[in-house]
């Protein structure tokens, strides 16, 4: 027995006894499989040969000393570990009578095609239901399946440029620098296995399946949340001088108005270090004054730093473009790593720009936490994979197989749990329902010497563990309803609780006397500072509750612990130690509650030589390998520094990956009436969340290059984001390398209509050939065309003749789009003390039996302390009284 087999044999699993059929490919919906499968569902890939997964096409990450084919991809490996592989040809009666036989006696159904695809093959969710009453469909189109527009496709390029997401990255006056990866690729992929685990959450309680209906594009609407509020409340553009502010806070020489990136300070930004490399750079953050002194004394307290304007923080906003150029002086003289060192043992913010080979081979936080596990492939051999951002006490994520070979488990599926003879499986093989006659096999010498050659000696299903579930009738509310959770959270923490609080968990958000810090972020209601004014705070704090409590009491200990007593869940992002210090932690508090489940959220995880270390947003972004792949090609922007992706984003990333660490361990409760402790890493969710750059150093020894709004990438790429008629630019997701006759002369049809197709008609294009030929033409024949057409037309014209474009859009466009309407993704929510309702953006999938709701604004600071302090816990208002004068609450 080998070592993966022994895990996956002895090992609790949070989702024991789940079978997933998962028709989805690319990335989204293959990496929300993944996850599924790490937290041990039976996920069954369903693929065909001649249009399989476009990864295992993808030869820049092929295996070396291998020839490229459809099993030697590294870049499908890493996102199809923990999976069966099948291949059946569901255009036929027989193939798709054993798809359904599958769904029959499967849990969750997910794919992530256009809106039309499963409808077109009678396995829609009213025929899935047809065939089991209680299963879970989840589509992740890329504009979802209701609204108008439902039938556009995209790409994660396009979904980011449509989403306001790639706008808000980049450098003031310069074309956006985007993301460099697709970004709700991997976000969208995070959404997927979060709708599946809310969903089976909810089957669990209430004995109903249902269709959650995700947009991939609408993912990165809901992470604009500062920007979306300051345009719908504050009516401010996005529009203006001096943004995006590139890595800084705010541009030197323009208003001082919050840029969405956290507070408003200076040093922000990142700089060179020693050795002049491509990725030898480093950022600083300097959050207060005393931040500031201790790195003009890590610096040797030149004379410049003296200057009276440098003494104060808007001093130091203003002369951003001198100062900055003076501590990159400095910077030169240390390597990156040196640097960090210095820094934070002086009490500075400051971290390095890690590459894909950094993350690999330098990063001693990540290697400290067993981040990376080893599985053998039957061709590739023994591969890295990385883990997931979350450590789980009791029913642990693990890696148990490396991805299938195509068709590798058509026996063991198709024989073993669908009953079919060897002979039946056989003919499957010679009349094209499970290998399409015209393709060799020659090249998968497997499936003759092995599937066809042996039949399956035996197969043991699975073990199922006892049924959960209580019947009852449809949910009338979110599917976490009924569920209580102690929010202890700062920034880390507060999307992962906005998750579960709009999902109808009933949130109780915890804040010390006088409120949290996070109140303190910009921008502010009609740009009033206060704490009960900061748009930030209302957008990730809806619908939960708030008391306040200092735990540094013993008086607010004991409060917390009686409320930890009747909790479901507690999610934490103190520092390492903290709660334990005062008494708090799991082990304690679990002696009460054995079925409590804990998360920690913090900056590194409970360990590792990193822990303690001052962060914040800018610095995951570098530590994790966003800002190595985002920025700008030197012929755009010559010398540009690595790119920080819009604000905020790092602690969404920390947020999703806990968020499904603690789904994962409701599973498990569900199951077994226990609870557990989690350990979640902000800096492990950021290193995830890059895409192909880890799998194509690991697979090629290669480190990924930026390129000016489209993906990183190991060699040159043609430009995809065209400027428009009126200035917008639309991003084309590679349109000139995934051209055809077909689609060049529907192109070239629709731009003869303004008599600019030039000699894009001519026969000589009619080949594959000669396409491949002209690229360079044809991509300069539709800029041209782009030049003459309004941003809208541009993208939509695309759209609707099958071209995956994508307007790159500001938080102005989105604001009244009629799509959006459709979804009604638009929420009014009233603030009383205001007398006024102001629009929310809303979430991005549509749960028909456990509906996505904002039940409430944020809580104002204490809102809650008479309802929960005396209403549960039994305090009688002048004990209240007399712990606030004592500064308890």
């Amino acid at each position: 027995m080998t070592t993966s087999e022994s895990v996956e044999t002895t090992t609790p699993k949070a989702l024991e006894g789940i079978r997933v059929v998962d028709f989805t490919w690319v990335r989204a919906g293959p990496i929300a499989t993944r996850w599924l499968g790490t937290l041990g569902a039976e996920v069954i890939k369903v693929e065909w040969p001649l249009n399989m997964d476009i990864l295992r096409s993808n030869r820049f990450t092929a295996a070396p000393g291998l020839p490229p084919g459809p099993n030697t991809i590294g870049q499908f490996n890493d996102t199809n570990a923990n999976k069966l592989g099948i291949t059946v040809n569901t255009r036929t009666d027989k193939g798709l009578d054993l798809i359904r036989r599958l769904i029959s006696i499967s849990d969750v159904v997910i794919e992530n095609f256009s809106s039309r695809i499963m409808q077109r093959w009678g396995l829609g969710y009213e025929q899935l239901k047809e065939l089991k009453e209680d299963i879970i469909y989840v589509s992740m189109a890329g504009f979802g399946h209701t609204g108008r527009d439902h039938y556009y496709g995209t790409m994660g390029p396009a979904a980011q440029a449509l989403s306001g997401l790639t706008f808000q990255s980049g450098l003031p006056g310069e074309q956006p620098a985007g993301w460099g990866w697709s970004y709700l690729d991997d976000t969208g992929g995070m959404y997927g296995a979060m709708t599946v685990l809310t969903a089976l959450h909810h089957r669990s309680n209430t004995g109903k399946g249902q269709h959650v209906d995700l947009s991939q594009m609408i993912t990165g609407i809901t992470l604009t949340g500062p920007a979306f509020l300051d345009k719908s409340i504050n009516n401010r553009t996005a529009r203006r001088e001096g943004y995006p502010p590139g890595n800084r806070t705010v541009w030197p020489g323009t208003e001082l108005i919050s840029s969405y990136r956290g507070p408003t300070v200076a040093p922000h930004n990142s700089y060179r270090t020693k050795g002049g490399g491509y990725n030898d750079w480093a950022v600083i953050a300097c959050f207060s004054d005393v931040e500031w002194k201790s790195l003009v004394e890590l610096m040797g307290n030149p004379e410049w730093a003296k200057a009276d304007k440098y003494q104060t923080i808007k001093g130091r906003i203003d002369g951003q473009e001198e100062m900055d150029a003076e501590i990159e002086k400095w910077t030169l003289t240390l390597g990156k790593y040196e640097l960090m060192e210095k820094c934070q043992a002086a009490g500075v913010r400051a971290m390095p720009v890690q590459s894909s080979q950094d993350r690999a081979e330098n990063d001693p936080q990540i290697q400290s936490r067993d981040y990376f596990t080893e599985l053998e492939h039957p061709l590739m051999g023994v591969r890295k994979f990385q883990m997931p951002a979350f450590r789980l006490s009791k029913s642990p994520g693990k890696m148990y197989r490396a991805s299938p070979l195509i068709g590798e488990h058509n026996r063991e599926v198709f024989c073993g749990m669908l009953g079919l003879s060897h002979d039946e499986l056989v003919e499957g093989y010679e009349d094209g329902t499970f290998w399409p006659p015209a393709l060799s096999k020659d090249d998968f010498p497997y499936i003759e010497g092995d599937i066809i050659k042996n039949p399956l000696e035996s197969y043991a299903e699975p073990p199922k563990p006892a049924d959960p579930r209580a019947s009852g009738e449809p949910a009338q509310h979110g599917a976490l309803h009924g569920l209580r959770v102690l929010e202890l959270a700062d920034v880390k923490g507060q999307w992962c609780g906005k998750l579960m609080a709009d999902m109808g968990a009933d949130v109780v958000k915890i804040e010390p006397p006088g409120g949290e810090s996070t109140r303190t972020f910009g921008p502010y209601y009609e740009d009033l500072p206060d704490r009960e004014r900061s748009l930030s705070f209302w957008h990730y704090n809806t619908s939960k509750r708030g008391v306040t409590l200092s735990l540094d009491t013993a008086d607010g200990r004991e409060l917390f612990k009686q409320m930890a007593a009747k909790a479901d869940i507690i999610l934490e992002s103190f520092e390492p130690g903290y709660m334990a210090e005062r008494g708090l932690s799991y082990d304690e508090l679990s002696k009460e509650n054995p079925r409590l489940i804990m998360c920690s959220l913090t900056d590194f995880g409970q360990k590792g030589p990193w822990v303690g270390y001052k962060m914040s947003d800018l610095l995951h972004l570098a530590a994790g390998g966003q800002m190595a792949s985002c920025g700008y090609d030197q012929e755009d922007v010559p010398d540009a520094s690595p790119m920080a992706p819009d604000g905020g984003n790092a602690y969404h990333m920390g947020g999703h990956f806990a968020y499904i660490g603690i789904m994962a361990a409701l599973s498990h409760r569900d199951i077994t009436g226990e609870g557990q402790y989690i350990d979640a890493s902000v800096h492990e969710a950021c290193c995830l969340t890059t895409e192909s750059a880890v799998p194509t150093y690991l697979y090629t020894g290669l480190v990924v290059e930026r390129h000016t709004g489209r993906h990183a990438a190991i060699g040159p790429s043609e430009n995809i984001q065209i400027r428009t008629q009126d200035g917008g630019y639309v991003n084309t997701t590679r349109s000139g390398t995934n051209l055809n006759p077909r689609r060049l002369s529907s192109l070239a049809e629709w731009m003869n209509e303004h008599d600019m197709a030039g000699d894009l008609l001519d026969e000589k294009f009619q080949t594959q050939q000669a396409i491949e030929e002209g690229r360079e033409h044809i991509t300069r024949m539709i800029e041209n065309f782009f030049a003459v057409l309004p941003l809208d037309d541009a993208w939509r014209g695309g759209q609707e003749r099958d071209f995956p474009w994508g307007a790159i859009r500001t938080m102005d466009e989105l604001m009244d789009d009629p799509h959006l309407e459709d979804r009604a993704f638009y929420v009014d929510v009233k603030h009383p003390e205001l007398d006024k309702s102001f629009k929310y953006p809303g979430g991005a999938a549509i749960y028909n039996g456990s509906p996505w709701n904002i039940s409430r604004r944020a809580p104002l600071i204490g809102e809650h302390n008479v309802e929960i302090l005396c209403g549960e816990l039994g305090l009688s208002k002048a004990e209240l009284s007399a712990l606030a004068e004592a500064g308890v609450v």
